[in-house]
């Protein structure tokens, strides 16, 4: 149970800038779009993507996520190689909608110290992102700044199912399940508790404070 608590988000800054960073400047140049996002700081966390293994989902920065998306562009970037002490670590990368949404490698890329980069292998793909998922259409429509409706990282915790929609930070979470109901799940000290049945009735209500203190 307590498992789930242990850190699995980290602030693309430092030695996380600096590693995706090199790995995005390496790639053709039509890829650039990744490099530019960095540096503007599009992309503010990675996290662990609970539902699988050595699979991580990319937080924005929402002021400038839907200015930075561009409708139909979804491909995966495969096979791009992470040589350390003569391991080989495959990193595969998700683009949704012109923007990076998660990357897949079994090693935490926060342990990579001198390492360096083989594209002999690099291929870009089909996208497998698949937005008609059952969970995703609970989703399906709603807007927030607030909140991440896109990712929907998945976790177990005492036997059931959560979709993450807003990383907290220091391992606590707001979340929805299967039927749309909305929790917060903190850590410390452990606690889950319902804070809508509904998440459009949560989204609408998120809006709806921010939307107040904005005009004050």
């Amino acid at each position: 149970m307590f498992g789930l608590f242990k850190k699995t988000s980290w602030k693309i800054e430092g030695k996380a800038l600096d590693f995706f960073r090199k790995v995005f400047n390496q790639l053709p140049a039509e890829f650039q779009f990744l490099s530019n996002g960095l540096d503007k700081g599009l992309y503010r966390r990675f996290s662990v993507n609970h539902s699988l293994k050595g699979h991580f989902y990319i937080v924005f920065d929402p002021s400038q996520s839907d200015k930075s998306m561009t409708k139909g562009k979804h491909f995966e970037l495969e096979s791009i190689l992470i040589i350390q002490d003569g391991q080989v670590f495959p990193m595969n990368i998700t683009i949704n909608e012109g923007l990076w949404i998660g990357f897949e490698i079994e090693r935490n890329i926060l342990d990579f110290n001198n390492f360096h980069i083989d594209l002999s292998s690099f291929k870009k793909s089909k996208s497998k992102f698949a937005p008609d998922t059952k969970i995703e259409k609970l989703v399906n429509g709603l807007t927030c700044e607030q909140l991440d409706l896109t990712n929907l990282g998945e976790f177990d915790v005492d036997g059931k199912t959560y979709y993450q929609i807003k990383d907290l930070e220091d391992v606590n979470y707001i979340a929805i399940d299967n039927r749309g109901q909305v929790f917060g799940l903190l850590h410390d000290p452990y606690k889950i508790e319902l804070l809508n049945k509904s998440v459009r009735q949560f989204v609408d209500d998120v809006n709806g404070v921010f939307l107040t203190l904005r005009n004050i």
